[in-house]
C-alpha cells in the first residue's frame, strides 16, 4: 500500500509542476524583447518587417476584415480610429475599412525617402518623406510580443528635413509615455 501511496504522491508532483509549466508559457509572451534592434532604424533590418506589417493592415482593410485589422493594429490605433469616425457619425465596419484601404493604404509610405526613424522598447517610429511636398508623414508601430502592428499616423505639415524629422520622432515617443 504504502508503494500505491508513494506511485500517487509522484504523480500529483509531475502533474502538478506540468500544470505550472503550462501556467508560465501561457502567461508569458512568446517572443520579447523587440526583434528590432534598439536605436536608429536600421533600413535593411526593419524596413521588411515593418512592410509585412503594413501589408497586413492594408489587406485587413481591403477585405473589411474587422478581425484581421484588429489583429494587424494597436489597441490605441483602433481607439483613435473609433473617435475619428465618431466625429463623422461613421462606425468601424467593413465598409469603412475599405474606404480606408483606398484611400490611406500604408505600404506606398514604406517606399518613400525615410527622414528619420527610431526604436525604443516595443515601439518603432518612422517619418517619411511626402511625394506632395507637403512636410512629412509619421508613422508608428508597436512590438505586441507576437508581431509589429500599426499604432497610427499622422501629417507633420511643416516638416522637411532629417533634422526635423528626429525632432518629431522623439516628441513622438514622448507622447506615447
Amino acid at each position: 500500500m504504502s508503494r500505491e501511496r508513494e506511485r500517487r504522491g509522484w504523480l500529483a508532483t509531475v502533474l502538478a509542476a506540468l500544470g505550472a509549466t503550462a501556467l508560465v508559457f501561457a502567461l508569458v509572451p512568446p517572443t520579447w524583447p523587440n526583434p528590432l534592434p534598439q536605436g536608429p532604424v536600421q533600413q535593411a533590418q526593419a524596413l521588411p518587417r515593418l512592410r509585412a506589417a503594413a501589408a497586413a493592415v492594408d489587406a485587413a482593410c481591403s477585405r473589411g476584415d474587422l478581425a484581421a485589422f484588429a489583429s494587424a493594429t494597436t489597441a490605441s490605433h483602433r481607439s483613435e480610429l473609433l473617435r475619428r469616425l465618431q466625429a463623422f457619425d461613421r462606425r468601424l465596419d467593413a465598409a469603412t475599412l475599405r474606404a480606408l484601404s483606398a484611400d490611406a493604404s500604408l505600404l506606398p509610405w514604406l517606399e518613400r525617402p525615410l527622414l528619420a526613424g527610431e526604436v525604443r522598447g516595443d515601439r518603432i517610429a518612422l517619418v517619411f518623406a511626402r511625394p506632395d511636398g507637403f512636410g512629412a508623414q509619421l508613422l508608428t508601430f508597436a512590438w505586441d510580443g507576437r508581431r509589429l502592428c500599426f499604432d497610427g499616423g499622422r501629417q507633420l505639415v511643416g516638416v522637411q528635413t532629417a533634422s526635423a524629422a528626429a525632432a518629431e520622432v522623439a516628441a513622438s515617443f514622448a507622447s506615447s509615455r
